[in-house]
């Protein structure tokens, strides 16, 4: 039976089948970590963000240089559905992204990983002011948009982030 590897690098990513057979959707999960509660993360424990202005299919990541600092989540148009592990309360949709590629969503925003997150179970993008917005964790266990922004158990432990965008 194949197997999914989903590949997030830039618009161009794919999600890759092998072996023919149906394959199983890719996955969104939950997880506590660097002072986190329940954040919302990939099949390869990565943390899944979402700009602040940006929702439904009205994209600001749009750029080459965005898109290689904001990998979107994508998967083919074929893909019908995400499976869930426990924790994850939200609402998950999809929104063309290219005629092939769509991006999957959460509560309404598109969601996104960091290329400063050199590996699973990282935070470094959260609270980046860029594209016309703020990058946010997602709360896993938000089941409205109003929900959808995690914020830290000890709010005085975080750092802020420069408001000075990457510079496109």
């Amino acid at each position: 039976m194949g197997r999914y590897v989903l590949a997030t690098f830039s618009l161009a990513a794919l999600l890759l089948v092998s072996g023919g057979a149906a394959a199983s959707a890719p996955a969104l999960g939950s997880a506590s970590f660097g002072g986190y509660p329940n954040l919302l993360i990939n099949q390869s424990s990565r943390s899944l963000y979402v700009l602040s202005v940006e929702r439904g299919p009205h994209f600001r990541c749009t750029s080459h240089a965005c898109l290689s600092i904001w990998p979107p989540m994508l998967v083919p148009k074929s893909v019908r559905s995400v499976s869930l592990g426990a924790g994850v309360k939200g609402r998950i949709g999809f929104i063309a992204r290219s005629k092939t590629m769509k991006q999957v969503t959460f509560n309404s925003y598109p969601l996104y990983t960091y290329a400063g997150d050199t590996g699973p179970k990282q935070t470094h993008g959260q609270g980046i002011a860029a594209d016309g917005g703020t990058w946010h964790l997602v709360r896993a266990t938000a089941t409205t948009p109003a929900q959808t922004f995690a914020a830290p158990v000890h709010p005085s432990t975080t750092t802020t982030k420069g408001s000075g965008g990457y510079g496109y």
